[in-house]
């Protein structure tokens, strides 16, 4: 019982006529002892990971402080209006989620009253094959996917399921040997880490343009039927369609925990060192150009780890942490906004929702459709690197229609990020799914581990708010 609590008791049996004299030195120092010893805890990055940590163990009555490397807190979830009219805006980066699969995002929209919104970007969806485009229709016929090149197999399977399901024809049957999502291994199947899960496609008599599209010549095929199976178990396909983001931005969350937060959040504070011990952890950081010192009973690393490692840590982290946080590797991108004057492919009689086989652009959707302008925002995702302008050319390139009526381009190129460079964690090395799992998320001494990396689904802001939960509670009950 808190002391404010304490005090209430007393107060409220005072009033009651028991009076406050039935408590006795025993009552009261029982009471006292019963109280939870208040944590310092230092959070290193403030982006949705960090910020997540460091609500919740304010919320369970911790001392807590986020060093921010950067000056603003986001992280890779950032909404722009920069460069933009009209009060539109665009994603830079955290695309959407889904339900179920996102729980304990969801259940964040509703505490920090946010407004989900449904966001048709993958309905409808156009794909470029061999340079020609297809609709969704289109790839339900069994005479297109047969020019195609798919078995008769694979045309019963896609002409009655999406043609995102195509792997699942491949992966279902292994599945339901998984029932704990957060163990993949003793299952059976442990000798298939070994093997890339492209050999899963093949021996069971995958077509080769049914490969073509399911790759996984460089993923573990344990792995990837774990995941799999955690999307199963969560009740999420292979592919969402049902997807939401946020009104206004998906940085709307990262704002909303930072105001609860408050003061505890520093901006523009790299972490310069660490030095650990069994009794507590010291940080130096740079603040207003000084070099300045901080202990605390606890170490957050909410940094991904291609950062980290670039922070010196004293003693050294143990060989087999050590080797996680130089070998977990991510992807990156950049992410497009281009600002049109109208909808421009409604007079095409066209999706907007496209995936091409460019080079400089992957794919373009919808996005900031309930802000009251006659503009449009179309989003794009591309490799880094290259410029707005080459893009923008791309989509010129390839757009199917007569004309397009876009008028500003902006972009945010990640890779050229110096501390939120990275996106999503990729799949463990094929025969190494053991050397990271479970350790990726286990605590080194008093230094623990949340983000998108360090949970069983890399699924960045979900992953990023289950991982904080898991640690605040690690601490709290510490």
């Amino acid at each position: 019982m808190n002391p404010l609590g304490r005090r209430e008791f007393i107060k409220n049996t005072a009033i009651a006529g028991i009076g406050t004299t039935v408590l006795s030195n025993d009552l009261l120092a029982n009471n006292e002892s019963n109280q939870k010893k208040v944590k310092k805890v230092i959070v290193a990055g403030a982006g949705i990971a960090g910020l997540c940590t460091a609500y919740e163990l304010m919320k369970k009555g911790h001392e807590v402080t986020v060093l921010e490397a950067s000056g603003r807190h986001g992280g890779h979830v950032m909404t722009v209006h920069d460069g933009l009219s009209d009060g539109l805006y665009g994603d830079f980066g955290a695309e959407h989620f889904t339900k179920p699969g996102y729980e304990k995002y969801w259940e964040y929209t509703k505490e920090l009253n946010l407004t989900p919104l449904a966001y048709p970007r993958r309905k409808n969806l156009l794909r470029q094959i061999g340079g020609k485009f297809y609709t969704e229709e289109m790839l339900a016929d069994p005479t297109v996917l047969r020019k195609l090149g798919f078995n008769e197999k694979e045309v019963k399977h896609l002409s009655k399921n999406p043609f995102w399901d195509l792997e699942s024809l491949y992966v279902s049957p292994y599945l339901d040997k998984f029932t704990d999502e957060y163990q993949p291994f003793n299952v059976g199947y442990d000798h298939l880490d070994k093997i890339p899960v492209a050999d899963i496609y093949k021996k069971d008599g995958a077509s080769a343009t049914a490969l073509g599209f399911l790759g996984g010549k460089n993923s573990s095929a344990l792995f990837e039927l774990w995941r799999s199976a955690i999307l199963k178990l969560r009740g999420v396909p292979q592919f969402p369609v049902e997807v939401y983001r946020l009104k206004d931005g998906n940085q709307m969350m990262p704002n909303a925990f930072a105001k609860k937060l408050g003061a505890r959040v520093w901006l523009n504070s790299p972490i310069l060192s660490i030095q650990h011990s069994p009794t507590g952890v010291s940080v130096k950081y740079r603040q207003i150009n000084e070099e300045q010192e901080m202990t605390a009973d606890f170490l957050v690393n909410c940094i991904p780890l291609p950062a980290f490692k670039n922070i010196p840590v004293t003693p050294a982290l143990p060989p087999e942490k050590k080797y996680i946080v130089d070998s977990l590797a991510y992807d990156s991108y950049q992410r497009f906004v281009f600002q049109a004057s109208s909808k421009f492919w409604l007079n095409d009689n066209l999706s907007i929702n496209m995936e091409f086989e460019h080079p400089d652009l992957w794919s373009v959707w919808q996005s900031a459709d309930e802000v009251d302008t006659h503009r449009v925002i179309i989003l794009g995702t591309g490799p880094g690197g290259i410029s707005v302008q080459r893009a923008l050319a791309a989509f010129r390139e390839l757009y199917p229609g007569k004309k397009d009526t876009i008028e500003q381009a902006v972009s945010r190129d990640w890779t050229k990020e110096t501390y939120s460079y990275t996106c999503e964690r990729l799949s463990f090395p094929i025969g190494e799914l053991h050397k990271f799992w479970p350790n990726v998320m286990a605590p080194v001494g008093r230094i623990h581990f949340a983000g998108a990396y360090a949970d069983n689904l890399n699924w960045g802001m979900e992953a990023s708010t289950r991982s904080a939960n898991r640690v605040a509670n690690e601490i709290d009950k510490a």
